[in-house]
């Protein structure tokens, strides 16, 4: 019934404003969370094609407002991340040439523990300072997540070291002969449909590079966030200043 409303709203709109020839297909919704169906602000919403290569990618507006333009018909994922939310895929879409799709995505915000003897930095401030340091709204970033409080906990409470606790959160890492950080699923070059590796990541602890076959010798209790910026890795500790961006 949502959806119906939707569309019968869509095209009183275009009716209106004369309805000009449709030039491109656009998918146009909002995000909302699924706990209390309010809008989410600044969430990045990622439009893939079959083989997970992005196609466009738009920022929610204050209102979950979002308008994604698929560069020809055919079928998309939708991909949406936000600091303070688990990550969410859609199944695939059809989209004609031509076509406005108007669709509601639900994310599901990730909790937080509050306890006083964990440093945990709150998801507006976490956003406002990566916003600083990557030079724009770090959840435009494809494949950015940011792992922090109960999910990161858990992760720690069931590994040894660093290397297992980044396989508990689903961040591709291998440690062998050669360790290799931020590890995807290969992708297909566009044009030649080559398969090309996927590549190794950096690592940074509280903001300085150190060598990746070092992750394990990183105290795993100290680390308080983890940053993931395909295919790199950063760790924050509990000793980062986040007010000035460096180690207290």
């Amino acid at each position: 019934m949502k959806t119906s409303i939707q569309i019968v709203a869509l095209s009183v709109i275009m009716c209106a404003f004369g309805a000009p020839e449709i030039l491109a297909q656009e998918i146009r919704g909002r995000v909302v969370d699924s706990s209390n169906g309010q809008p989410v602000a600044t969430a990045g919403v990622f439009l893939l094609d079959v083989e997970r290569n992005r196609a466009a990618v738009a920022l929610a507006d204050s209102m979950g407002r979002f308008v994604l333009t698929a560069p020809a018909g055919g079928e998309y994922f939708i991909a949406v991340q936000r600091i303070g939310y688990f990550e969410f895929e859609s199944p695939l879409i059809a989209v004609a040439d031509g076509g406005i799709y108007p669709l509601d995505l639900e994310i599901r915000p990730e909790p937080i523990r509050l306890d006083p003897l964990l440093v945990t930095i709150r998801n507006e401030n976490l956003e406002r300072w990566l916003s600083l340091k990557l030079g724009g709204n770090p959840n435009t970033r494809e494949g950015f997540r940011a792992l922090q409080g109960v999910r990161l906990e858990e992760a720690k409470f069931k590994s040894d070291n660093n290397t297992e606790m980044l396989r508990w959160l689903l961040v591709g890492v291998a440690n062998g002969m050669e360790v290799c950080l931020g590890s995807r699923m290969p992708k297909v070059e566009r044009g030649t449909g080559r398969i090309l590796p996927p590549p190794c990541g950096k690592l940074f602890v509280d903001d300085q590079l150190i060598p990746a076959e070092h992750i394990d010798q990183v105290d795993m209790e100290s680390v308080a966030v983890v940053i993931v910026l395909p295919p790199d890795i950063l760790f924050y500790t509990r000793a980062f200043d986040w007010t000035v961006g460096t180690a207290r």
